[in-house]
């Protein structure tokens, strides 16, 4: 065939390859558009569907609670990992411990659990966007800050990079340099400590109900306080730890 008779026949093939890349262009523009657009797992969110939030009243802070002559040894949770389910007045909130990182913190928090040292405590601190930390705080059995289980732990599982991620799970700390054992904390959004600033133990991290946490911190502080108690109270009404591992 002469090339005046391929000319026309060139054209047409050149166009319909045009077509179909055009075609696998757009299908994969689209595949990623549909990729991107699906929900982020973020560190500590779990794959199930976030439930709606309501809170009862709080509950009337014990006469009492349970105290301890020193900590638990960190061989009662080396090596080991553990779901917590945390129950409070605005639903369920499932934390897993990772007593391979934090052995002395998580050996601590399980024994507390056990204990009942946070049956009807409350979460009476909660840090807002404005405040050098986001997270809310709660265990503490008096309302006031000044319950202690009878001994306090020294710093553990720290994050080199000074940043704690949304959904970690903590302890706090008092004016000693020591970790305090009787609270506990729950980020609800990044935050990274400044050189100098204080630093916590990380014990673990949500793996389901961050909703319950969201909730809260939506609400904010009482009074707009950037650090204070949180708007809407909430009480710890039971904690209970089963070994995983």
């Amino acid at each position: 065939m002469s090339s005046e008779k391929w000319g026309p026949v060139r054209s047409l093939m050149f166009a319909a390859s045009m077509v179909v890349l055009v075609c696998i262009v757009v299908v994969c523009f689209a595949l990623v558009l549909y990729v991107n657009s699906g929900p982020k797992k973020q560190r500590g969110a779990s794959n199930l569907t976030p439930r709606p939030v309501a809170c009862g009243a709080p509950r009337a802070l014990p006469s009492d609670h349970p105290t301890f002559t020193a900590a638990p040894p960190g061989s009662a949770a080396q090596g080991s990992t553990w779901d917590v389910l945390l129950s409070t007045t605005c639903g369920d909130v499932r934390i897993y411990l990772d007593g391979r990182a934090a052995p002395r913190s998580v050996a601590s928090f399980v024994m507390l659990a056990r204990a009942g040292y946070w049956g009807d405590s409350v979460c009476r601190r909660l840090t807002t966007l404005r405040a050098p930390t986001h997270f809310l705080q709660c265990g503490d059995p008096s309302g006031r800050g000044t319950a202690d289980p009878g001994f306090s732990l020294p710093l553990e599982n720290v994050p080199v990079d000074r940043t704690y991620h949304l959904g970690d799970v903590g302890l706090t700390r008092g004016d000693r340099a020591a970790a305090t054992a009787g609270e506990f904390f729950i980020v609800h959004d990044t935050f990274q400590v400044p050189p100098g600033g204080q630093l916590y133990s990380v014990v673990g991290h949500v793996s389901y109900g961050r909703e319950v946490v969201d909730f809260i911190a939506d609400r904010g502080g009482k009074d707009q306080r950037p650090d204070g108690p949180p708007l809407q109270p909430v009480s710890v009404l039971d904690v209970s730890a089963r070994q995983i591992l």
